[in-house]
């Protein structure tokens, strides 16, 4: 039973991938479960037996960007560090894995965005508001002081700055923008973030 539940789940895995590569490739409507079925190596109706539409298929992407993206940060919120530290690490994973997707995964939250399918964008809206919640709990938590529209403003701006650079790397324009990110702008928020806080303290 252990070994058929596994090679359900390593099939399942092998759909996702190969459906995120028609997604890289053409965008999601070339998805069809058809050319999945075709990518993966099995008939269409197999492919059906794991995700029963097209609509779940796509959840189970979402589910696994949500494993990808959330499922560390969760860990460096529930750690012990400081909390600059921790949003500078919280904002460097979000960074990496646009880096190392290629961008998709924003591409991809846009174009559910633009289906205005509520099943697929309900799913998109928890993910990010539970993405945006950890970064303005630790934001506040690095400075209690500064007002809840700032605490928006910080967390609107710290998101903006991976969308930019997923844009950027779909576009296929060659920037420094992470060596920039890395090494000024990133630390530059941070610190503004502290600095409002003791110029509210005085």
């Amino acid at each position: 039973m252990i070994k058929k539940d596994r090679k359900a789940s390593n099939r399942q895995e092998e759909i996702l991938k190969e459906t995120m590569y028609l997604i890289r490739q053409g965008g999601l409507q070339a998805v069809t479960m058809r050319k999945v079925a075709d990518r993966v190596g099995i008939k269409e109706p197999s492919a059906y037996r794991y995700f029963p539409d097209k609509s779940k298929l796509l959840i189970g992407i979402i589910n696994s960007m949500k494993n990808v993206l959330l499922a560390p940060i969760r860990k460096i919120e529930a750690s012990e560090a400081d909390p600059a530290l921790r949003l500078k690490k919280i904002v460097t994973h979000h960074l990496n894995t646009v880096l190392k997707l290629d961008g998709l995964p924003m591409v991809f939250i846009a174009e559910i965005a633009a289906t205005k399918k509520l099943d697929l964008t309900n799913h998109i809206k928890l993910l990010f508001e539970e993405y945006q919640g950890m970064l303005e709990d630790t934001i506040k938590e690095l400075n209690p002081n500064i007002p809840s529209a700032t605490v928006g403003e910080y967390s609107t701006l710290l998101i903006g700055m991976s969308a930019s650079l997923a844009i950027q790397l779909r576009l296929g324009i060659k920037t420094n923008a992470r060596k920039d990110i890395f090494e000024q702008l990133l630390p530059t928020i941070i610190q503004n973030i502290a600095k409002h806080e003791k110029s509210k303290s005085k």
